[in-house]
């Protein structure tokens, strides 16, 4: 699966703009966190799959997302996209483990990366060194937020 980049040239106003309309009412969202607390997290997950047809999955590889990787491949057949925020920051062994994902489940692993870097050397040669230290939240856009509204359009 290739790298999809997108342009970073929303900051910071399109952070109001990314809010999405649910059409349910608040008592609604309450009796299904009711209903949903009661539930096993397989049957959370298989819940999710027959009522959310939009439903997506991200990951940074980490234990409970490996977890609830692994339930999803079990409950379908044709589990929700796999998205991964790719910072440029990971450990190499991340990136084997998104390999080994994508192998062991048979389904592929939508990588986003910012755009305009493909390696954190690129993305320093244009922000700076440390950015999380000096301007968090411009680093947290341009790595993490700024796309990914976009990356839901899968």
């Amino acid at each position: 699966m290739p790298t999809i980049k997108f342009p970073l040239d929303l900051y910071p106003s399109a952070l109001s703009k990314m809010a999405v309309a649910i059409p349910l009412q608040q008592s609604q969202l309450e009796e299904i966190n009711r209903y949903l607390s009661t539930l096993t997290p397989e049957q959370i997950l298989s819940w999710a799959i027959k009522n959310l047809p939009a439903l997506h999955q991200t990951t940074a590889f980490g234990l409970t997302g490996l977890a609830a990787v692994d339930m999803l491949s079990k409950l379908t057949p044709k589990p929700p996209p796999l998205i991964f925020i790719d910072t440029l920051y990971h450990f190499k062994e991340t990136i084997d483990l998104k390999n080994e994902v994508e192998r062991r489940y048979g389904h592929p692993v939508h990588v986003y990366q910012p755009m305009g870097a493909s390696s954190a050397s690129e993305f320093e040669s244009q922000y700076g060194e440390q950015l999380w230290e000096t301007n968090d939240m411009l680093y947290d856009y341009l790595v993490k937020v700024g796309f990914a509204a976009q990356c839901l359009r899968l």
